[in-house]
C-alpha cells in the first residue's frame, strides 16, 4: 500500500471501452490471476463465476452472515462515509444477505444488500481490470486489489485505496485509508462457500469483519 506520497493515474477511456467487452466475472478474475494460479483454484469457484452476464442476466447469491462486526473506531468510520454507503456501521449475528454481478452502463457491477435490524444497508461497486484490477464505490472511492490462491480458495488482497476525480484516480496515503482489506472466497461444498472479510489497521487493530455462508439462486 502507499504510505506517504499521493500518486495519480489518468484514465485510458478508449482502453477501458475495449474491457466492457468482458462478459463475466470469471473472465476478469482468470486474466488478473494468470493461468497457472487459475489452474490452481477449486474447479467449483472457477465455475460459479465463469458465467455469462448483463443487465438481464445477473448471477445472484444469497445467505445469511453468521458475524457481521465494527469495532467502535470502525463504527465512527463508518458515520464519517456513510454518505458513500461502503461499510455498515454496526455489529448483528445471522444477517440475510445477497449479493448480485450484472453490467450496468457497460461495466460488470456488484450490488450487495444487508438486513440490519429490521433496515437494508446496499452497496455497489464496479468491478474493472484497468489500467490494473481495482474496484470502484460511491463517489470515487475504491481500491487496487491482487488475486491470490490459497489452498484452492479465492483471496482478493487490498494494494491500496483511491480517489477517483474525473479522468484521474488518486492514490491515497495509508494514513488516509482504513487499513488492509482481505475476502476470502472458500468452498464449504460444490454449492455452498463460504465469505471472510476483514478490514484491519496496523495500529487500530481489526475495524471490520464479517463471515457468512452463501449459495447460487438459480
Amino acid at each position: 500500500m502507499n504510505t506517504s506520497i499521493m500518486t495519480a493515474d489518468k484514465i485510458d477511456l478508449q482502453k477501458n471501452e475495449r474491457v466492457c467487452q468482458v462478459k463475466s466475472f470469471g473472465e476478469i478474475l482468470r486474466s488478473a490471476l494468470g493461468e497457472q494460479a487459475w489452474g490452481k483454484l477449486e474447479q467449483s469457484i472457477a465455475k460459479r463465476f465463469n458465467v455469462y452476464v448483463s443487465e438481464n442476466n445477473q448471477l445472484k447469491f444469497q445467505g445469511r452472515m453468521q458475524w457481521v462486526y465494527c469495532s467502535p473506531i470502525g463504527s465512527l468510520i463508518a458515520k464519517v462515509i456513510k454518505r458513500f454507503s461502503i461499510l455498515p456501521g454496526q455489529c448483528a449475528r445471522d444477517a440475510s444477505f445477497t449479493f448480485d454481478i450484472g453490467m450496468k452502463d457497460g461495466e460488470l457491477n456488484k450490488e450487495r444488500s444487508y438486513a440490519l435490524g429490521g433496515k437494508h444497508f446496499v452497496f455497489t461497486s464496479a468491478f474493472k481490470s484497468s489500467p490494473r484490477l481495482h474496484e470502484e464505490f460511491g463517489g470515487g472511492i475504491g481500491m487496487y486489489l491482487r488475486l491470490l490462491v490459497k489452498n484452492g480458495s479465492l483471496l482478493f488482497r487490498d494494494q491500496g485505496y483511491f480517489l477517483r476525480l474525473k479522468n484521474w484516480r488518486l492514490s491515497l496515503p495509508s494514513w488516509l485509508t482504513v487499513g488492509n482489506f482481505d475476502l476470502l472466497h472458500r468452498n464449504i461444498d460444490e454449492n455452498r462457500f463460504q465469505i471472510i472479510i476483514r478490514v484491519a489497521h496496523p495500529l487500530l487493530g481489526t475495524l471490520f469483519y464479517q463471515r457468512g455462508e452463501f449459495e447460487r439462486v438459480t
